[in-house]
């Protein structure tokens, strides 16, 4: 590429982030001051590797977990991808997934790589991540790590010995991957895709692993009108990557009755007459503009506005919308709904409306606080970027992109029985039935 490219490609960022992101009054930034800092970086990078990283850290200012860069195909294919899947279980990170040769190896905790502690390497992918503590999102953790490994050789140390691994030259398909039992007997509800089960004759277990299959609501239905002996229904979101939220309203609108709302949101709100109109007035000054006030030319409303509008700081606001008020559920008992740090985007929407709605009791960790439609645009480096355009915040102004959706009662799988692959917050979630 060459440094004219390498310029087109930040100010697009820069560009495109300045019209649509949510946050600027929220964050600790100056957006300019940060385009022209890395201006220089941009214009001095020596591989492409480290170009796509400084677009990934430039991008990771912004801290938001549907705002980042995604690194080209090429440049992953070149760098190569893990044999193993990681998991954070408690403050570890712990091996969920491997390809067959290390299938041994499930379940432990990674101490040390390449002779550094793990917690190093945390830290390495961190200005390039969005994080909460020491909480990187799973795919994020999987797209970054390998760019601070070595092609070949890359020592682990576990609490039950070491190994070493070679990064592979395609993603694998032939994962192994650690899963939680309980031990205890269900029936099986057959309904189409969905794993859905029946506990103790009465309780209903639903797993959903994204909002992206438009048959859930269906199979759901399925599952509560042929099954007419359910008095409680328990929701698993803990492996939810999200997708649509219009799929899990249609979710939700089994579970809650006439019309209802999850989240307040807010979008930028700028137009060329408005952005205009507001840089004239904007030209006057404090005793121009207090005179045109007194006059009544214009009102301190108005100004305000303006000073938004030329920042563009300013948004529409709004309340999403499910259900109708004639609307009846057709199942209104008792909910719990499982969450962890994994349960992402459109999830966190549908576990919004139970919350708003006071319709489930929430039991887990976290939830991993970040959601809004994001704009999604490829550059000419073969790289693309990702820009949250909504807002969000509970209905009752509670703020968890950043943090999360917290839990009403906290219980998280600790490393001992994610080891022994038992699940200790199903039974939890089961006992609260």
């Amino acid at each position: 590429m060459t440094i004219a490219d390498r310029i087109a490609d930040l100010s697009m960022i820069w560009k495109q982030a300045s019209l649509v992101f949510p946050y600027f009054d929220q964050r600790a930034i100056d957006w300019d001051t940060a385009y022209k800092e890395y201006l220089p970086k941009v214009m001095n990078t020596m591989t492409e590797r480290e170009f796509h990283l400084l677009l990934a850290e430039f991008m990771n200012l912004l801290g938001d977990g549907h705002t980042d860069y995604q690194f080209p195909r090429s440049l992953r294919d070149e760098t190569g991808y893990l044999p193993f899947t990681l998991r954070l279980i408690q403050d570890s990170y712990c091996i969920d997934g491997t390809t067959p040769e290390y299938e041994a190896y499930l379940g432990q905790e990674i101490l040390s790589l390449n002779g550094l502690p793990f917690s190093d390497f945390v830290e390495k992918l961190k200005p390039y991540s969005y994080h909460v503590k020491n909480y990187i999102s799973r795919y994020r953790l999987h797209q970054v790590l390998p760019f601070f490994l070595q092609p070949h050789n890359n020592l682990v140390e576990t609490p039950d010995g070491r190994f070493s691994f070679d990064l592979l030259p395609a993603l694998p398909q032939n994962l192994v991957f650690k899963t939680l039992h309980l031990g205890k007997t269900y029936q099986s509800i057959t309904t189409g895709k969905l794993e859905i089960r029946l506990y103790d004759d009465h309780i209903l277990y639903i797993r959903l692993d994204d909002f992206m299959y438009e048959k859930a609501a269906d199979e759901i239905r399925q599952a509560l009108t042929t099954t007419p002996a359910i008095t409680r229904v328990l929701i698993d979101l803990r492996e939810n990557v999200g997708g649509m939220t219009m799929y899990g309203a249609r979710v939700a609108e089994l579970f809650i009755s006439g019309e209802f709302h999850g989240c307040q949101k807010r979008t930028r709100s700028m137009t060329g007459i408005g952005l205009s109109s507001a840089s004239q007035i904007l030209q006057w000054s404090p005793e121009a503009i207090e005179k045109h006030i007194a006059a009544g030319y214009s009102t301190r409303e108005e100004i305000r506005k303006s000073q938004q509008l030329a920042t563009n700081t300013h948004y529409d606001h709004y309340i999403d919308t499910y259900g109708s008020p004639d609307h009846i559920a057709l199942f209104d008992g008792p909910c719990v709904i499982l969450t962890t740090r994994h349960t992402v985007s459109a999830a966190e929407d549908f576990l919004a409306m139970f919350r708003t709605n006071h319709r489930a009791t929430i039991l887990g960790t976290e939830t991993c606080g970040t959601t809004g439609t994001p704009l999604m645009q490829t550059l000419s480096c073969g790289g693309a970027m990702r820009i949250c355009s909504v807002g969000y915040r509970l209905l009752d102004g509670t703020e968890f992109t950043g943090c999360g959706i917290q839990p009403d009662i906290f219980c998280e799988t600790s490393v001992a029985d994610f080891r022994l692959e038992y699940d200790h917050v199903l039974q939890e979630g089961l006992c609260l039935m």
